[in-house]
């Protein structure tokens, strides 16, 4: 029998601040730019794998940055490191008991990756995007029954037992499932390569506890990134 190998969760709401950038707003000005593109999965460099320890938060948003429709150069150690530079910003620059969504994102305007971040306000409106702009980073809470695909169809479900936060990247949607990018690596068990598929009633029933879903515009950088 294959062994489970646990993995590292680390997300912690962001508090609720109104000064936030609403993803409707965002979408507006994108369409005013640019048609939308839209794929049932946006295409990445790799899977990342944060390991055993907390700091999904900076995995989620460095794999949001691999992931087109700009595609970073960036790897693990990056993940860590966006980590880091989140307990600097929250004040505790050598804890490891996890970080916000929202701090991730202001890592990364800090470090002129992006130019602004946006929330969305429900499932449906962070799905519309990721169908027609890009991946959208989530925080949800993460159950036992989301930690292991089904061996058919690689899909998770939000049963069990709440193991804590996490934050991850949708990066495709259909009539029914939202496909997860995950940063446990592609030998996840019974994953696709570190790909998984979620119910999108499951994705609204995770997303009801406390649950976020952010994106960004990006800026271009030279090879090398942050």
């Amino acid at each position: 029998m294959t062994k489970y190998v646990m993995h590292g969760l680390g997300r912690l709401p962001s508090p609720p601040d109104a000064r936030d950038y609403r993803m409707s707003d965002a979408v507006r000005e994108l369409e005013k730019v640019s048609a939308p593109r839209p794929v049932k999965r946006w295409k990445s460099s790799k899977v990342l794998d944060q390991g055993e320890t907390p700091h999904c938060v900076g995995f989620a948003w460095a794999g949001w940055g691999i992931s087109a429709p700009i595609e970073d150069p960036w790897c693990d150690l990056t993940g860590h490191d966006i980590y880091k530079a989140c307990k600097v910003l929250d004040g505790e620059p050598d804890m490891q008991n996890g970080s916000t969504v929202r701090t991730g994102a202001k890592v990364l305007i800090a470090r002129k990756r992006i130019k602004t971040y946006f929330f969305a306000q429900d499932v449906d409106e962070a799905l519309d995007f990721v169908a027609r702009f890009g991946p959208v980073v989530f925080g949800t809470i993460w159950t036992e029954g989301m930690s292991k695909p089904s061996s058919v169809g690689h899909v998770i479900r939000v049963i069990g037992k709440v193991l804590g936060g996490h934050a991850y990247d949708v990066v495709g949607v259909d009539s029914k499932y939202a496909l997860i990018k995950q940063s446990w690596g592609t030998g996840w068990l019974h994953s696709d390569s570190g790909y998984a598929r979620i119910l999108i009633t499951d994705l609204k029933a995770a997303f009801r506890e406390s649950g976020e879903a952010c994106a960004a515009t990006e800026q271009l950088l030279p090879v090398g990134g942050v």
